[in-house]
């Protein structure tokens, strides 16, 4: 009890110490007044009795400290002593303190934006009520299959979750966003069950959500619900749209409220879409693709909410059984190992161990420029510790201990930091909102309608973040200048001020260690820069070798049986190419938009090779030119396509007789040096060992198929008809504004139904423009980052150079005053100062080269993309018109001080000395 007395009156003292110091000043004076009265009393004159007094009871000051260690908790007072001394010596040195705030403020402030980004898509939950509560349902399939597929759940499999597990209080089903057309625009929407708004505690804006029957009686009365983004964008959020009609698809839906601005959605990624409308619509929305009367159609994503007294565990348990029972049967494709429940989060994937070695890279990066603040930061405390080598001195000489000097110097650099990261967060804001801009522009090109939204406002992640990595940063720069400080000869310190004639630095090769590092990682961010500048302009000048600028793709839902599908395909096929403006069409893979990469065996060699479906005329359609052999005959497209999965075996009569054409690339990587006409070889169509056998029939030129980034390394192409999995693609003439409209006339001539349900895109436009704008945002990131370590390491080199010069000032002009030339200076001030710049420069260009090789090295893979577009790792132009650029930044830098050298009065110099 009597300790827990004692802490209350500490913690009193503190919030009271004007009155505790008052009264402490007034019973010392009364004590000193008392011992006085008793000397004068002795016969004392009142002067020698107050000196006697004052004798007797020793240091006031040193008593007045040991009653504040008592009464208080000493390590609160010397600290808030060290903050106010700290203000204090900032505020002297305005010049300094800024550059140091704005330099942390930059290097703080990219690393706080990039975690603001990752804290809304990954940590943040979603928008929905009691989120905790609510869990993504995940599968993990045998083939070891990843992606947003792992979210995907049929109808049937929704049906049996939510009647027999016992775990979840509710359970919610939401399909992928679908593509429809109105009758001007093309909108993008989610079917959703019934119970999706209520269960998830998501109130309407405006109107109301669905009720129970509206998700039980098919076409009765087709009703959606409106995103906020939507409304705002297409009613300039009118309140009065309530009740009124919107055509979607030839069927009119009565729009009974709008969502909350809060609410984005809860598809695997934060896409928000137009509207969200029952299940039981959506066949209305898709007329003729009925999917949710197929099992084997996996278009539901699946969220539960738990029980208030089950654990994630037990119903994780329960849910696993539950699916695996459905499908452990023979017929299915790829059987569930396993399933999970994931935490809500803006992006489902975010525990993916790839998703967050990406983060880490990125974070990595980012932290390069920081590292850069903070050796300029260190080099800056450095050499301002140098000038102030006489006031460290005087404090230890005064009885300071070593310990409390650097606790000191740490303060200063924490308040810079705090300072500074205060500073980056006001920058973070504005630059996340830039970036969003940015993500938004290149949705907009990744197709209509796509509607992006995240909450960038930063929580209380964010600014914990902020605040842990500005004191890491105040430790890191601060710490080894404060331990440098404190370390010179207490005597030389007293006498001198500076550095004398004829003494080195003593803290000149940590100095040249800091400037290396510093300029060593800017030289490494600058390479990577113009690496992927390079990039960016062979991304809007490379030939992809395709005939894309009369190119559209043709994407539709024919119908939900496979065979009625490519029937009516086929029909519309050769529809299209009677039509004049169509010089000719195909079906088969699409460019840009993904491919397969099955293994291939030919003989005694195998390996991966990019794979990909096409009907006859293909390569007619696309430009592929073909050097050898033929192209595919009718008669084999029209064969069903092996699809990856499919476990169809070699002995199979129907894979013995595929045709297949592969590229150059595959043709001298498996058949070196030998014709590949006539040739065998098999492929791993499920990627479990079940082989199929084909035939090459022709070599196809090589081509950008599978990424803008780089000619495909290996393509195979399969024959094959593909309804269903890719697209028509139309090779037209003359003006595409009529090839189109002609194109669409045939369409509704064919079924005027099916054109609710097409979208015709061209290649330019679509994938060719998102891969060029993703080009352009990677290069500017990279020319970004770049630009601040280069601004901060010149910074830097200003500043270590000015200290110095002014450190030397006394040497520069007494070598003057012997005669010295003003070259003979510039060598000993400039050049020997650069030293560490030009070994950076070394550092950097064998680092940067030594990444860039092992970046090279994942191209392996025949999927992987080069964000380099094939510019070499140890491209010379790129290196050494870098490392000169540097150079120049540097000499630039320290030519100001330089010119301060050579103008040292060497009288001045001479009198002071």
């Amino acid at each position: 009890m009597a300790a827990l007395r004692r802490f209350a009156l500490k913690i009193l003292s503190l919030v009271s110490r004007g009155r505790q110091e008052r009264d402490l000043d007034r019973e010392i004076a009364a004590h000193l007044a008392l011992m006085a009265d008793d000397f004068e009393l002795r016969g004392m004159t009142r002067a020698d009795a107050q000196l006697a007094a004052r004798r007797a009871y020793g240091g006031v000051d040193q008593a007045k400290e040991l009653h504040r260690d008592e009464r208080s908790f000493p390590w609160v007072e010397q600290t808030w002593q060290d903050v106010r001394h700290a203000g204090r010596a900032l505020a002297r040195t305005p010049a300094f303190t800024l550059v140091a705030i704005a330099t942390l403020a930059l290097g703080i402030g990219v690393n706080t934006t990039l975690f603001t980004a990752y804290n809304a898509l990954a940590l943040k939950p979603l928008p929905v009520s009691k989120p905790q509560e609510v869990v993504r349902i995940k599968r993990w399939f045998d083939t070891g299959a990843r992606g947003d597929i792992q979210f995907a759940f049929s109808t049937g499999e929704f049906a049996h979750i939510r009647e027999r597990c016992s775990g979840f209080s509710s359970v919610v089903a939401t399909s992928w966003p679908l593509t429809v057309v109105g009758e001007r625009e093309t909108f993008t929407g989610q079917v959703v069950s019934a119970n999706y708004f209520t269960d998830l505690g998501v109130t309407a804006r405006i109107g109301r959500t669905f009720l129970p029957d509206e998700d039980r009686a098919p076409g009765a009365n087709p009703v959606i619900v409106l995103s906020f983004p939507f409304w705002q964008t297409r009613y300039s959020g009118d309140p009065r749209i309530i009740g009124g009609l919107i055509k979607i698809a030839g069927t009119s839906f009565t729009i009974i409220g709008v969502t909350p601005e809060s609410f984005t959605g809860t598809f695997v990624y934060p896409q928000v879409p137009n509207f969200w409308a029952p299940l039981s619509m959506q066949a209305q929305l898709q007329p003729g693709n009925d999917w949710q009367r197929s099992p084997g159609n996996y278009r539901l994503q699946l969220l539960a909410r738990l029980k208030p007294d089950v654990t994630r565990s037990g119903a994780q348990a329960e849910v696993d059984t539950l699916v695996r029972q459905l499908t452990a049967t023979p017929e299915a494709r790829d059987k569930t190992e396993a399933v999970t429940l994931t935490r809500t989060s803006f992006v489902a994937d975010s525990d993916d161990p790839r998703f967050r070695a990406f983060v880490a890279a990125l974070m990595l990066i980012v932290g390069m420029v920081l590292m850069v603040a903070c050796a300029n930061l260190a080099n800056m405390l450095l050499a301002r510790g140098a000038a102030r080598q006489r006031e460290i001195g005087v404090r230890l000489a005064l009885g300071a201990s070593r310990g409390r000097v650097v606790a000191h110097l740490l303060t200063e650099s924490v308040l810079l930091a705090l300072a500074g990261g205060t500073a980056g967060v006001i920058l973070s804001i504005w630059t996340s909102r830039l970036l969003w801009i940015e993500l938004a522009r290149l949705l907009a090109i990744a197709g209509p309608g796509i509607l992006l939204s995240m909450n960038l406002n930063p929580d209380y992640r964010v600014f914990a973040y902020a605040i842990l990595l500005s004191l890491a940063t105040g430790v890191l720069f601060g710490l080894t200048p404060a331990l440098q400080s404190v370390r010179p000869d207490l005597i030389t310190s007293l006498k001198q001020e500076g550095t004398p004639l004829g003494q080195r630095l003593g803290r000149s090769k940590l100095r040249g260690l800091l400037v290396s590092a510093q300029v060593a990682v800017s030289m490494i961010l600058l390479v990577f820069a113009g690496f992927l500048t390079r990039g960016l302009v062979r991304a809007q000048s490379v030939d992809t070798g395709l005939q894309s600028k009369n190119l559209f793709l043709l994407f539709a839902e024919y119908d939900r049986d496979p065979a009625k599908a490519a029937t009516r395909e086929r029909l519309l096929l050769e529809q299209l190419r009677s039509l004049p403006q169509v010089r000719s069409a195909a079906t088969g893979g699409v460019p840009m938009m993904g491919t397969w990469t099955p293994q291939m065996i030919a003989g005694d060699r195998r390996g991966r090779t990019l794979g990909s479906y096409a009907s006859s005329h293909y390569f007619e359609s696309t430009g592929i030119p073909l050097v050898r052999g033929r192209d595919f005959l009718a008669q084999e497209t029209n064969l069903a396509p092996l699809q990856a999965g499919a476990g169809v075996h070699g002995s199979s009569r129907a894979a013995a007789e595929r045709a297949a054409i592969v590229s150059e690339s595959a043709a001298r990587m498996f058949w070196p040096g030998q014709d590949p006409i006539g040739k065998q070889f098999q492929l791993d169509m499920d990627f479990r060992g079940s082989l199929a056998d084909f035939e090459v029939v022709g070599v196809a030129k090589d081509v950008r198929f599978a990424n803008l980034t780089r000619v495909d390394p290996s393509h195979v192409y399969l024959a094959g008809y593909t309804a269903g999995t890719t697209a028509i693609l139309l090779q037209v003439e003359g003006d595409h504004a009529s090839a189109l409209k002609a194109i669409r006339k045939a369409i509704e001539t064919f079924d005027p139904a099916l054109l609710a349900n097409v979208n015709l895109l061209a290649l330019e436009d679509g994938p060719l423009r998102l891969q060029r704008s993703m080009a352009s945002a990677f290069g500017m990131f990279a020319v970004i980052l770049a630009a601040l370590a280069l601004t901060l390491a010149g910074v830097g080199i200003y500043g270590v150079m000015t200290y110095l010069v002014t450190q030397r000032a006394k040497e520069v002009g007494i070598r003057m005053a012997l005669g010295a030339s003003q070259a003979g200076v510039l060598n000993a001030v400039v050049v020997r100062g650069l030293r560490p710049v030009f070994s950076g420069i070394a550092i950097g260009a064998v680092i940067a080269g030594a990444l860039s090789s092992a970046l090279h090295t994942t191209l392996a893979f025949p999927g992987s993309i080069d964000l380099l577009y094939g510019v070499p790792f140890y491209d010379p132009a790129t290196f050494l018109g870098l490392a000169g650029f540097l150079a120049m930044v540097a000499a630039a830098a320290s030519f100001a001080p330089a010119r301060r050298a050579m103008r040292v009065d060497p009288i001045e110099a001479l009198r002071h000395e």
